[in-house]
């Protein structure tokens, strides 16, 4: 049963609090994707531009998207033809592997035809891609990444996926000259997950992190380069599924670290960092850091402060989040305040788009209210100016207490799905009754466990994503209620009231 699931937690509190706004959206004329295939290009003049492709769904249609924003003039774009093909359910990665100066680009995933590609394409300047005649085996679910596995000099790449006989598999293509040949590897493939190069011990060789699923069982390993054979460390890394990866050197100590994120194998979002202590082996650091599953995670420092920042999207137990924390080394993170829409299905990309030296950021996905995300948004630090420490970009205050209730709930989730089983798929909407809570979540998991009970081909691991939205009164929660029935019966939702 495939199922796009969307939440949202909205507070409704009593007083304000001031806000510094750390990232700000601007006008980039993306239509809002799910499942989306997305990158930053550098231009020559130390600019980016962005592309975006995924899926659009309405209630009467879907269709795929590929979509090309140059940047024009100061925080504007303008949507020119994209040089690459509508697809979704893929990966892009981006380097200049022939040398010239610019960024060539490499993609996989699945086109408006339900066709898996796989296309690499030389950047021939002036924003003209020209697809390279190379025989890659395509996939869908996986990941790319550049590197010089082989120390020649140039840079290979490395994928994993799902084939299209729902093979998985992880593979080299070893770049020869600009001619490519695949190079099976002792990896397992997964799908849904990310494979990624770095170089853990300094020997300069390139090793690989590696999480997601396997079948439906979660992985995540770390291979060793050993004279160009991977072999895979004899230490057991946290299995994770629906799950990203990252390395970085976020304690600043020359050696490299990695995250991971996503969910077990009950289905429970987990978090992980692992600290590298230079002897082969990684120790388990507590990070205050939201665990999150059906994630993505970028790595980079955002505020030029010399210390790696974690962009990460995804989804909660509760709701969607798309979550900047800042690294003030020792493994401190604090978790800063932006005000970035949380999505599902979707993605979350650092990059420079104007040139000013700190990371803006491409988001994508889908929110609660069935908004298709496709935005840019402007990094408003400037790194060259010393911050006035009155005006602080970052929120050192608390936040409202949310304890000083009780409040009334009422609680909702929301698919394009098929829970009776019959084989087609519809918009549902799945609403409570108002309750008043007691305990934090309390609702969430009392609506879970009556959906799991009563609604057929409702799966475990959905049990989580919940919308619980929070009001003083009951009035005011049943005049929201009301609100929320009507907009999603206007847009075609099957309303299922579950009350008790």
């Amino acid at each position: 049963m495939r199922k796009f699931l969307f939440v949202l937690s909205i507070l409704t509190i009593l007083g304000t609090y001031s806000q510094s706004q750390v990232f700000t959206e601007i006008h980039s004329g993306f239509r809002g994707v799910i499942e989306p295939v997305a990158g930053w290009i550098n231009t020559k003049n130390n600019h980016a531009n962005a592309f975006l492709a995924g899926e659009y769904y309405s209630v009467k249609s879907n269709f795929v998207v590929s979509q090309y924003a140059k940047i024009v003039a100061k925080d504007k774009f303008n949507i020119i033809n994209s040089p690459f093909p509508a697809l979704s359910q893929g990966s892009v990665a981006i380097a200049d592997y022939d040398h010239n100066g610019d960024d060539d680009i490499i993609i996989t995933g699945v086109n408006k035809s339900n066709q898996l590609i796989m296309k690499l394409y030389r950047n021939n300047g002036n924003r003209r891609f020209s697809p390279v005649n190379e025989p890659f085996a395509a996939v869908s679910d996986g990941s790319l990444d550049w590197g010089d596995y082989d120390h020649d000099g140039d840079l290979d790449i490395l994928v994993t996926g799902k084939r299209y006989n729902n093979q998985l598999a992880t593979v080299i293509y070893q770049n020869n000259k600009g001619l490519f040949s695949e190079k099976m590897i002792n990896v397992p493939g997964v799908y849904h997950g990310s494979a990624r190069w770095g170089d853990f011990d300094n020997d300069g060789y390139l090793d690989i992190l590696i999480t997601g699923n396997i079948g439906e069982k979660p992985f995540t390993a770390v291979y060793k380069n050993e004279n160009g054979n991977y072999v895979r460390l004899a230490q057991s890394f946290y299995p994770l599924k629906n799950s990203d990866c990252a390395w970085a050197d976020f304690d600043g100590d020359k050696d490299l670290d990695f995250v991971i994120s996503g969910e077990d194998a009950d289905g429970f979002p987990v978090f992980m960092l692992y600290s590298n202590d230079g002897r082969a082996f990684f120790r388990e650091v507590p990070v205050a850091i939201r665990g999150l599953k059906n994630c993505t995670i970028d790595v980079a420092d955002y505020d030029n402060d010399g210390a790696v920042d974690i962009l990460l999207t995804g989804e909660s137990m509760e709701r969607p989040y798309t979550l900047v924390y800042k690294n003030n080394l020792a493994f401190d993170f604090e978790n800063v305040i932006t005000g970035l829409p949380g999505v599902s299905n979707g993605i979350a990309l650092w990059g420079d788009y104007d040139g000013d030296g700190d990371q803006d950021i491409l988001l994508a996905g889908i929110t609660i209210c069935y908004e298709f995300i496709g935005s840019i948004y402007r990094n408003n630090i400037n790194p060259a100016k010393k911050q006035d420490t009155g005006n602080s970009i970052f929120i050192n205050s608390t936040l409202p207490n949310y304890d000083v209730g009780p409040f009334y709930y009422y609680v909702f989730s929301s698919c394009y799905c098929n829970p009776s089983g019959n084989g087609k798929s519809k918009y549902h909407l799945y609403i409570s009754n108002i309750h008043l809570e007691k305990t934090d979540y309390d609702l969430n998991y009392k609506f879970n466990d009556i959906l799991v009970k009563t609604v057929p081909n409702w799966g475990k691991t959905d049990s989580g994503h919940r919308t619980s939205n929070a009001f003083l009164t009951k009035n005011k929660a049943a005049v929201s209620r009301s609100q929320i029935i009507k907009s999603y019966k206007a847009t075609g939702f099957i309303v299922h009231y579950i009350n008790w």
